[in-house]
C-alpha cells in the first residue's frame, strides 16, 4: 500500500512539473522536477524506495532509445550522416578518453574505471531536453535535425561505452584489445539481434490479423512491451541490449505503411500512448534524482576528502570541459556547415557555439549513473558512487541552464511572449487560409454547412487571440446588427409588409436591447412607438388575428430580417473593416435562426444535405490545414515542436470524422 502511495505522489508530482513550468517559464521541466522530488524527501513519509541498477536500465532505458529509434527521421539521418556520426561516435569517444583521465587526474578519489565511467555518462546529449527548449527560442531546422541524429546514436555509443567502464571497474580487469573486439561483436550482435527480433514480431501480428484479431489494445500492448522484451533477450544472450532495442525502433518506423482503418486508428493511439509514457518517465528520472539528491549532497559534504565549494567547482570544470571539448570538435570537424563550404569564421563561431549549447545534457546522463552498481565483484562498495551521481548531476544542471539562457542571445530571439505572439500569428494565418480555402469550394447547398464548419475555425483564431480586443469587435458587431434589424422592421412597416401589431412587438423588443447596449436616449424614447391614436387603434384591430395567423406572420418577419442583416454582414465582409472571424461568428447565428424558420416538411432533408456537405468541407479543411501547416513550417514561421503538434491535432481530428462517418 505504501509503494502504491508513493507512485501516485511521483505521478502527481510529475503533473505538478508541467503546471509550474506553465507559471514559471524560466525554469525548465527537468529542474522544476528535480526540486519537487527534493521536496518529496521533506513529506512525513515511511516509505523509502531502494533503486535497483539493472531495473532502472531496463524500466527508462529501454523505452527511451526505442521511442527514439522509432520517430527518428531517416532521411535526415542518411542526408546529415557526416555530421552526426562525427558527433554521435568521433566526439563521444574523444570526450570519453579525454574526461575520463581529466577526472581521475581532477579527483584522484576515483578509479580510472570510475573516471570513465561517468566520462561516458556525460557523453551523451538529451534531444527531450533540446526539444523543450525548442519552445522557447527559434533553433535552426538542420541544427535540430543534426541534434536528433547525434543524440539518437549518441545514447547507444556512451552507454555502450558506459557498461564496458562499469564492467572493468566492477571485476577489475581490462584489455583494450579484448574491450574493442567484444565492443565491435556485442553491437553488431544487438543491432541484429533487434532488427530479428521485430522481424518476428511482425509475423506474429500479421498472423493475428489473419486470425481477425484487429483490436488495438492488443497490437498496442504488444508495441509496448516490445523494447522491454527485447532488452531482456539481449542482455540474455551476451549481446547489447541498448543497440538492440535502438535498431528496433528504428525497425519499427517501418511499420505504419499499409494505410487501412485499423492500422490507422492504431497509429493514433501509438502515438498518444507513447508521448505519455515518455513524459512520465522522463519526469520519473528526474523527480527519482531529486529524491536522492539529499542524501547523496550529505555524503558528499560529509567527506572529509573534498570540500563543499570544493566539489561544485568541480561540476563548473566538468561542464567547461564537456562543452569545450563539443566546441573544439565542432569547429576542427566542420560540423556546423556539413558538407557545405565554410562561411566567414565569426558566423562559424556562433554556429558552433549553437550547437555546443544545444548539447544538454539530461535523462540518458540520470539514467547511467543512477544505475551504477552498488557493490563490486569482491563485495566491496562501487567506489564514490554517490560523488559521480553527484557530479553528473551538476553538469545536468549547469549545462540546462547555459541552454536556457544563453541560447536565446545567440539566436537573435527576443522574449518569450514575443516569440509564442509570432506563432500565434502564424497559426491564425493557417486556419484564415483554410477558411478562404473552404469558400472557394462552397456551392449554394453546402452554405450551411460551410458556415458551421467557419464557425469552428473562428473559434480556434479567436482562442489564440486576446480575449478583450475580440469581445469588444462582438460587442460593437452585434449593436450594428440589431440596428439593420430595427432599420429592417421600420421599413417593412412604412411599406406595409408587415402587419403593426407584430411590427411594434418587435421594435419595442430591439429598443430595450439597443438601450441596454448603447444607453442612447433615442431608443428609450421609442420603448412606445406609438405616435397618435390612430396607430393605437390599428394595433390593437389587428390583435384580433388567431394565434397561428399571428405565427406566421412573426416568422415571415424574422425571416426578411435575418436575410437582410445577413446581406449586410456579407458585404461587410467585403470590405475588410472588422477581421472576418467575428464576422462569420454571427454570420453563422444568423444562418442558425433562418433555419429554426424552416418548414417542417423540409428539415429532414436539410439536415441530410447538411451533414452529407459537413462531412465534405471537413475532410477539404483537414487536407488545407494540413497543406499550410507544412507551407508555414518551410518558410520558417513554425518551429519544428509547433509543426509537429498540429499535425498531431490534424491527426485527432481525422480520426474523429472517420469515426463519425463510420469507417
Amino acid at each position: 500500500m505504501e509503494l502504491f502511495e508513493y507512485i501516485l505522489l511521483m505521478l502527481a508530482a510529475v503533473s505538478l512539473s508541467n503546471l509550474v513550468n506553465r507559471f514559471i517559464p524560466s525554469l525548465s521541466v527537468p529542474i522544476i522536477q528535480i526540486a519537487l522530488g527534493m521536496a518529496l524527501t521533506w513529506l512525513p513519509l515511511h516509505f523509502e524506495l531502494e533503486l535497483n541498477p539493472e531495473l532502472f536500465l531496463l524500466l527508462f532505458i529501454a523505452p527511451l532509445l526505442f521511442n527514439d529509434g522509432r520517430l527518428a527521421d531517416k532521411v535526415a539521418l542518411w542526408k546529415l550522416k557526416k555530421p552526426i556520426l562525427l558527433l554521435a561516435l568521433g566526439l563521444v569517444f574523444l570526450t570519453v578518453g579525454v574526461l575520463g583521465y581529466f577526472l581521475h587526474w581532477l579527483l584522484p578519489v576515483l578509479p580510472l574505471a570510475a573516471a570513465f565511467a561517468l566520462a561516458a555518462a556525460l557523453a551523451p546529449t538529451d534531444a527531450i531536453a533540446v526539444g523543450a527548449l525548442e519552445q522557447k527560442v527559434k533553433i535552426p531546422h538542420q541544427t535540430m535535425q543534426i541534434l536528433e541524429g547525434e543524440s539518437l546514436i549518441n545514447d547507444a555509443s556512451g552507454l555502450v561505452s558506459f557498461q564496458f567502464a562499469v564492467a572493468a571497474m566492477v571485476t577489475g580487469a581490462f584489455s583494450f584489445k579484448t574491450a574493442s573486439l567484444s565492443f565491435i561483436s556485442i553491437s553488431l550482435g544487438g543491432v541484429v539481434l533487434g532488427l530479428v527480433l521485430t522481424f518476428i514480431k511482425y509475423g506474429i501480428v500479421r498472423w493475428l490479423r489473419r486470425l481477425g484479431m484487429e483490436n488495438v489494445t492488443l497490437h498496442m500492448l504488444i508495441e509496448i512491451l516490445t523494447p522491454f522484451a527485447i532488452f531482456m533477450a539481449a542482455e540474455e544472450l551476451g549481446v547489447n541490449g541498448i543497440l538492440a532495442v535502438v535498431s528496433a525502433g528504428i525497425a519499427h518506423s517501418f511499420g505504419y505503411k499499409q494505410m487501412n482503418p485499423e492500422v490507422a486508428k492504431l497509429n493514433i493511439v501509438s502515438k498518444s500512448t507513447w508521448s505519455v509514457i515518455i513524459f512520465v518517465l522522463n519526469g520519473l528520472v528526474f523527480l527519482l534524482l531529486g529524491t536522492q539528491l539529499p542524501e547523496i549532497i550529505q555524503t558528499v559534504w560529509n567527506n572529509p576528502d573534498i570540500g563543499n565549494v570544493q566539489v561544485i567547482l568541480y561540476t563548473l570544470l566538468l561542464t567547461a570541459a564537456v562543452l569545450g571539448l563539443r566546441l573544439i570538435w565542432m569547429l576542427v570537424m566542420d560540423i556546423p556547415e556539413g558538407e557545405e563550404p565554410r562561411g566567414p569564421w565569426k558566423l562559424e563561431f556562433k554556429k558552433a557555439l549553437i550547437l555546443t549549447l544545444s548539447g544538454v545534457r539530461g535523462t540518458i546522463t540520470l539514467a547511467s549513473t543512477m544505475s551504477l552498481p552498488f557493490f563490486l565483484d569482491d563485495g566491496s562498495y562501487f567506489p564514490a558512487r554517490d560523488l559521480i551521481i553527484f557530479l553528473a548531476a551538476g553538469v545536468i544542471l549547469w549545462t540546462l541552464l547555459a541552454s536556457n539562457f544563453l541560447l536565446p542571445l545567440l539566436l537573435g530571439s527576443d522574449h518569450e511572449a514575443e516569440h509564442s505572439a509570432e506563432e500565434a500569428q502564424a497559426r491564425i494565418e493557417i486556419l484564415r487560409s483554410v477558411v478562404a480555402g473552404l469558400n472557394e469550394q462552397a456551392t449554394d447547398q453546402s452554405r450551411l454547412a460551410l458556415n458551421h464548419l467557419t464557425g469552428i475555425y473562428n473559434t480556434r483564431i479567436r482562442m489564440l487571440k486576446k480575449n478583450e480586443e475580440a469581445e469588444e469587435m462582438e460587442r460593437k458587431l452585434g449593436v450594428k446588427a440589431l440596428k439593420w434589424q430595427r432599420e429592417y422592421t421600420m421599413l417593412a412597416l412604412k411599406q406595409h409588409e408587415v402587419n403593426p401589431y407584430t411590427a411594434y412587438r418587435y421594435l419595442n423588443r430591439l429598443n430595450r436591447q439597443l438601450f441596454i447596449y448603447t444607453r442612447d436616449p433615442q431608443y428609450k424614447n421609442d420603448l412606445i412607438p406609438f405616435k397618435s391614436w390612430e396607430e393605437i387603434t390599428g394595433v390593437i384591430q389587428q390583435v384580433r388575428l388567431s394565434a397561428q395567423e399571428r405565427r406566421e406572420e412573426s416568422n415571415r418577419l424574422q425571416s426578411g430580417i435575418f436575410a437582410y442583416v445577413l446581406e449586410k454582414l456579407r458585404e461587410l465582409q467585403n470590405t475588410g473593416e472588422m477581421e472576418p472571424e467575428v464576422i462569420s461568428a454571427l454570420i453563422l447565428r444568423y444562418e442558425r435562426g433562418r433555419m429554426r424558420l424552416t418548414r417542417p416538411e423540409s428539415i429532414s432533408a436539410t439536415k441530410r444535405e447538411f451533414e452529407e456537405s459537413l462531412h465534405e468541407l471537413s475532410r477539404a479543411g483537414i487536407q488545407l490545414e494540413r497543406d499550410h501547416i507544412q507551407l508555414m513550417f518551410e518558410a520558417g514561421r513554425i518551429s519544428r515542436a509547433s509543426m509537429k503538434e498540429m499535425k498531431r491535432d490534424i491527426l485527432f481530428m481525422e480520426h474523429d470524422l472517420r469515426e463519425e462517418m463510420g469507417y
